[in-house]
């Protein structure tokens, strides 16, 4: 199984959006990289992925591939 040269996260499962390789690297890594250095395109799909509960507020990959659920008040 490939990892992510990164974080180590396997690469390519298919319940895991983040875990696109993108040459070695995945996605939640090379994604929060390129926002970061404000490559547009990349700041607005972090930002969905915030949304969706990929990431972290901060834009870190969330290690849990499935969004978190929510949380009863």
């Amino acid at each position: 199984m490939r990892v992510c040269h990164l974080c180590r996260r396997p690469l390519g499962s298919d319940r895991d959006a983040l875990s696109i390789d993108c040459g070695g690297n995945c996605w939640g890594c090379v994604g929060q990289i390129e926002a970061e250095s404000g490559y547009e395109p990349s700041v607005r799909q972090v930002a969905a992925e915030i949304r969706r509960g990929l990431r972290h507020a901060d834009g870190t990959p969330r290690l849990n591939p499935e969004a978190p659920t929510s949380h009863p008040n």
